[in-house]
């Protein structure tokens, strides 16, 4: 019964992260660079799935005579790390994923890889946990894979990571948070790593191994199936709208667009117009839509509705806070700011406060 569990578990995730992988490897929306990037790495992480399950204590009978190439496969995971990195940096614009410069990242791969294929001409039969090559090249890994994590935190140093900023971050599709939900499932899969390789390498039990899998198995299924959550829920959280690299915008330029913006937002707040779009905020401020877009959705990290959406939420908690505007409801103050709905908004606010409307007025003003 838990064989035919794993087993199965196994087969769906990477099942999903296959075409995950071919999701990102044919779609056009967003740099495309990184979205290849992005496939390879997953890719790579259905090898190591795979990895996981025929080298388990309830498959490994059956791939007894692949050891030498299953331990290929092992390899891999010397990319998982640098191809994070670079997916970051990249998609943050802080690196050309074309610099030839890049390439000594692959260098312990490739290291990994010659070695093995000449210490294998020496061998007749490799049994991949009789080797104390097997030891040493977890640890290499797990050092070699928690390096890159932490540099691809660093260059993530200026965002935060809380439970409810999480998921408003992606209703309002903030890009930094689809890089955390990255790397914080990353982390998870070395940790699970680093267990596994605990209970069997050093604690020498390994009739737990099967269940140390089982947890790998489980987290790269939650993984995989959170990615999927995400793009079904905000599609455009994973991507910066590749439209605007060819856009002739100078940072001069861009400046003094961002400050008749901020000017044009804070004086006459056509936020407030329930019937605002794109391209009557253009025309207001004298500037192209296409303009416009790009310079919220790179100063803010926010899509148009995104954005708009704060300034709402912000004036209905300073009219809130306000002891004079005690008399308006809530629905006529949903209103003034530019909602429809009381449902929408309730949901919203909360989100943004973690109260209700009538929670944070009674907090505010008593």
């Amino acid at each position: 019964m838990i064989f035919s569990f794993f087993t199965i578990l196994t087969i769906i995730s990477i099942f999903l992260a296959m075409i995950l992988s071919l999701f990102f490897f044919v779609n056009k929306r967003g740099f495309i660079h990184e979205n290849k990037i992005l496939a390879i790495l997953l890719m790579i992480f259905s090898l190591q799935i795979f990895y996981s399950f025929a080298t388990s204590t309830f498959a490994f009978q059956y791939f007894m005579d692949w050891h030498k190439q299953l331990f290929l496969v092992r390899q891999t995971s010397f990319l998982i790390g640098p191809l994070i990195y670079f997916y970051v940096r990249s998609f943050l614009k802080k690196m050309d994923v074309f610099d030839y410069r890049l390439s000594v990242h692959f260098l312990p791969f490739a290291g990994a890889v010659i070695f093995l294929l000449v210490y294998y001409r020496n061998l007749n039969q490799f049994i991949i946990w009789d080797s104390m090559i097997d030891l040493n090249d977890t640890i290499l890994i797990l050092i070699h894979n928690l390096i890159y994590i932490i540099l691809s935190l660093l260059s993530m140093k200026t965002t935060t990571i809380t439970l409810r900023g999480f998921y408003k971050s992606i209703l309002i599709s903030s890009h930094n948070r689809w890089l955390q939900i990255l790397l914080v499932g990353f982390i998870i899969i070395w940790i699970v790593n680093l267990n596994s390789f605990a209970v069997f390498m050093i604690l020498r039990k390994p009739g737990w191994c099967a269940y140390t899998v089982s947890i790998y198995a489980l987290a790269a299924f939650l993984f995989i199936n959170t990615i999927m959550f995400c793009l079904l829920l905000k599609p455009d959280i994973y991507y910066v709208i590749a439209k605007y690299k060819n856009t002739k915008l100078t940072e001069p330029d861009r400046s003094a667009y961002l400050q008749k913006l901020n000017f044009h937002m804070e004086t006459y707040k056509p936020f407030l117009n329930p019937e605002i779009t794109l391209e009557s905020l253009a025309s207001e401020i004298s500037i192209s839509p296409r303009i416009l877009s790009q310079i919220i959705n790179e100063t803010f990290k926010k899509n148009f509705k995104g954005y708009i959406l704060e300034y709402r939420i912000r004036e209905s908690m300073q009219i809130l806070a306000d002891s004079k505007y005690r008399n308006l409801t809530i629905l006529e103050i949903l209103y003034q700011v530019g909602f429809n709905s009381k449902s929408a908004f309730n949901n919203q606010f909360k989100l943004f406060t973690n109260l209700t409307p009538i929670e944070y007025r009674s907090k505010t003003i008593g």
